[in-house]
């Protein structure tokens, strides 16, 4: 556990956990790995879970300005991070931007994964995902709120069951990033929607060749079941799962943790 020096000059802060496979974790726009809570003990009782912070989040690097954060760059961070840890391959679990990392780590650098998990994923970011994102990032680029910045995020993310709850779930989400020891930097937030709003991978996504899992939720608002299916009808033999229920939001991960896992660790077993 620690930063770890990329041969890029970039540091990573890193946690492992458990022994086996590896099992690469890479979190979404803004969020570090300890939105991996309900996963990382789970996971770990069969792989090596190798869970970080992409740049800009938590306490690995920023590197200015926004506009160089690409979800090209941020693959070739995580195949640095891999070779870093001398791990030759991985399978790669991203969720949102983590996800659309993962296509471009499988397309940039097909030999570091073995498999790809893709949560709330989607493979191109049209007129509709350019305009919710701008909305999500106009009170960090106009006046670094963070306080606006979380409210509008846990809105998009959030189902309206979990959400409406008003209880301790939702005040601990907000805690963890706004009263974090180590939150975003500004730049980094800029950086991550910067790379939400320019992702572009959906022609390229046939040349994947890895078993491939994709899954949404059918609340989640913010990235809307229609671009997973279009992930999932692009990667030649992609298998499909849809959350259902009042709480399968765009956090699926945490709202409904037990059957996320499941569905993850049983495709994961069926891969080589």
């Amino acid at each position: 556990m620690g930063r770890v020096k990329l041969k890029n000059g970039l540091h990573l802060y890193i946690e492992e956990h458990g022994e086996g496979k590896p099992l690469l974790l890479i979190m979404g726009t803004g969020a570090d790995h300890t939105f991996w809570g309900a996963q990382i003990p789970v996971f770990a009782r069969d792989f090596r879970v190798i869970a970080y912070d992409a740049r800009g989040t938590g306490q690995s690097d920023t590197v200015p300005p926004p506009e160089s954060c690409t979800m090209a760059a941020m693959a070739d961070d995580a195949a640095a991070l891999l070779e870093a840890l001398d791990c030759p391959a991985a399978h790669i679990c991203g969720l949102s931007l983590g996800s659309t990392v993962a296509q471009e780590l499988a397309l940039r650098h097909p030999a570091r994964v073995r498999s790809l998990l893709l949560h709330g994923t989607w493979g191109r970011s049209d007129e509709w995902f350019r305009r919710m994102i701008e909305t999500l990032a106009a009170p960090i680029r106009t006046a670094d709120d963070r306080v606006a910045f979380i409210r509008t995020a846990l809105m998009w993310i959030l189902s309206p069951a979990f959400l409406s709850a008003e209880g301790e779930p939702v005040r601990q989400l907000e805690r963890a990033f706004l009263d974090s020891p180590h939150p975003p930097s500004r730049i980094g937030l800029l950086g991550h929607c910067h790379a939400d709003v320019m992702h572009d991978a959906l022609d390229r996504l046939p040349g994947i060749a890895v078993p491939t899992l994709v899954t949404c939720g059918e609340q989640d608002v913010q990235v809307p079941e229609r671009y997973g299916r279009a992930v999932a009808a692009a990667i030649p033999g992609a298998r499909f799962h849809l959350f259902r229920g009042p709480n399968a939001s765009h956090l699926a991960c945490l709202e409904m943790a037990d059957e996320f896992n499941r569905v993850c660790l049983e495709f994961l077993a069926a891969c080589p």
